[in-house]
């Protein structure tokens, strides 16, 4: 019947406006840093309201044989035809990067936080462990071609200059200097909005603590899960790291 839920999919796809903007993620992979710029840009643009969605849905537009994921899953559930006409930018991450911060995010940073006895088995756990990051990356990567736009952004190339910005900035249509653009980015570092976030000044960041650990901007850096992470943790991630689509360009 995959026919059919194609046919519903198109018609209920017009539920949703042509050309809204989505920004997805994995949890933990640098949205909440992305859309703190993304803010300031719309802002200066004369474009505040100019919606971007974002989202680490884990919806049915990832299912490829019709049914839904494990329901206990940490992903808001939302149907996929909603991307159909839509634009979306979607931002990736180390997966070895996101399951170590996504640990401290489930542990430390929540009103019930989840109880693992390591992070050995965090990593390995079926529904919220490591292979349900490549399972996402590579489902959104063979549906790449469903929305109307697609735009794939890397963490890492952020993280090196303002480069994949621009892209973002120009995806969304936006007229903005450059001298403007450097301007934001450099008041938006991992240090700054660390900092901001102590103070409570970042709005809509609940405060868990001031620990490292406790923080929504944590350590904010490519390659961390090398210090955080076990020798046969870092082996079993990189083992499943291969069934990762070279798409994304991550090595083991």
């Amino acid at each position: 019947m995959k026919w059919w839920r194609n046919i519903k999919d198109i018609v209920l796809s017009f539920y949703y406006p042509s050309g809204q903007f989505f920004l997805v993620s994995f949890p933990n992979s640098g949205r909440t840093w992305l859309m703190h710029m993304l803010r300031r840009i719309l802002k200066e643009a004369g474009k505040e309201n100019l919606y971007i969605e974002d989202t680490h849905d884990c919806s049915e537009i990832i299912i490829e044989n019709g049914t839904r994921q494990d329901p206990n899953l940490i992903f808001n559930f939302t149907s996929r035809f909603r991307y159909l006409r839509a634009r979306v930018i979607f931002l990736s991450r180390d997966p070895r990067d996101v399951i170590t911060s996504n640990f401290h995010q489930v542990t430390n940073r929540s009103k019930n936080p989840f109880k693992f006895n390591s992070k050995s088995e965090f990593v390995r756990h079926d529904i919220y462990g490591f292979k349900r990051v490549i399972h996402f990356f590579n489902i959104w990567y063979n549906n790449r071609n469903k929305p109307q736009d697609f735009l794939f952004i890397k963490y890492e190339n952020l993280l090196e200059n303002t480069l994949d910005l621009k892209k973002i900035i120009n995806f969304l249509n936006l007229n903005i200097s450059d001298e403007l653009i450097e301007k934001i980015y450099k008041e938006s570092t991992a240090d700054k909005m660390r900092e901001k976030e102590k103070s409570n000044q970042l709005s809509g960041f609940s405060d868990f603590g001031k620990e490292i650990n406790k923080l929504k901007v944590r350590k904010a850096i490519k390659g961390s899960y090398a210090e955080e992470l076990t020798f046969d943790d870092i082996t079993y991630c990189n083992k499943q790291m291969e069934k990762l689509n070279p798409y994304f360009g991550y090595k083991v």
